[in-house]
């Protein structure tokens, strides 16, 4: 096992606004306007979290000509995230 990886995915899930994108996009794919939007925060921030959880590998781009849209591949933060979010 990659601990210092595992360790990054755990950081980049770290904080409640990342939280909450990855779960947006488990189910979806999303580009960061629409992610401002549903959340209403600006831009940039929406950027910088993204950013976070793209290097963290935890979001991957889908390239549409220029829009880029972000999506959750990664099976075993769909888990984590499932069960952290899990109100049982």
């Amino acid at each position: 096992m990659d601990y210092e990886k595992e360790s990054q995915i755990l950081k980049g899930l770290a904080h409640p606004m990342r939280l909450r994108i990855v779960e947006m996009l488990l189910d979806d794919e999303c580009c960061v306007t629409d992610v401002t939007n549903l959340l209403g925060l600006p831009q940039s921030t929406v950027s910088q979290h993204i950013g976070v959880l793209k290097n963290c590998g935890i979001l991957y781009p889908v390239k549409y000509g220029t829009k880029t849209c972000y999506k959750v591949t990664n099976q075993k933060v769909a888990g984590l995230v499932s069960v952290l979010l899990n109100e049982n």
